[in-house]
């Protein structure tokens, strides 16, 4: 994918805190995905960002040195959550759509 020239990298995660912090450091929530899991599913959460971001984001969270401004966190925990929210609501609807259709349906959804 490009984006404006530049090449952006896409990654689907499915930790809360690891999507916040894609977030705060400039990725776009691009979506989230509800995945079904048996009786129960689970959210896929899509951010992207320019290319060697992510990645870079990734070790910095994995390597335990990501700190952030609790406030700009809290921010970008709400955005996220929000957009879990909304597809959690989209993908129950669908879902009881689809037991009387007997269809099966992706959701997603964006901030």
């Amino acid at each position: 994918m490009t984006k404006a020239g530049q090449q952006v990298e896409q990654v689907e995660v499915m930790d809360l805190y690891l999507a916040c912090y894609y977030v705060l450091r400039g990725c776009a929530l691009v979506g989230v995905k509800c995945i079904p899991t048996g009786k129960d599913y689970r959210c896929e959460i899509v951010v992207q960002g320019d290319e060697g971001l992510v990645y870079a984001i990734q070790d910095e969270y994995f390597s335990h040195k990501a700190s952030v401004n609790l406030f700009a966190f809290r921010d970008a925990y709400n955005q996220v959550n929000g957009c879990i929210r909304q597809a959690k609501k989209s993908y129950e609807k669908a879902s009881r759509g689809d037991a009387a259709t007997g269809g099966l349906t992706t959701q997603g959804g964006g901030a």
